[in-house]
């Protein structure tokens, strides 16, 4: 199963670039049971790989928008889009530590894989 997580936003926080509480447990965890992981954003792909080497995370991060050369099972983001080709699991917003989106449970993310769109509000 591959799974593709929005940067700004969802994994980083919009304002201060902190990372969303319990994101890197839930993206080591997917990881570690056989899931493809990668990113994607709106923003500058070197700028946000770079950050998430350094927060840890890693992988490939790709601009939206443009054509992936694979298709996500899910797509993890804090502002879908009716173009994603995958089921959507859609988070709240992180901002930032001091604001910050609800923690994204594994268990939720790979339900959302089973049935229709899945929002998280």
């Amino acid at each position: 199963m591959r799974i593709m997580f929005d940067v700004s936003g969802t994994v980083l926080g919009i304002i201060d670039l902190s990372l969303r509480p319990g994101i890197k447990m839930t993206i080591d965890g997917l990881r570690q049971n056989g899931m493809e992981v990668d990113f994607w954003t709106s923003g500058p792909v070197d700028y946000y790989s770079s950050l998430l080497a350094r927060s840890g995370l890693g992988g490939v991060v790709y601009k939206k928008m443009e054509p992936l050369p694979f298709t996500p099972d899910i797509c993890v983001d804090d502002d879908p889009d009716d173009w994603f080709a995958a089921k959507t699991y859609r988070v709240t917003p992180h901002l930032g530590a001091d604001m910050p989106g609800d923690v994204i449970l594994v268990a939720e993310l790979l339900q959302s894989q089973s049935g229709e769109n899945f929002y998280w509000d």
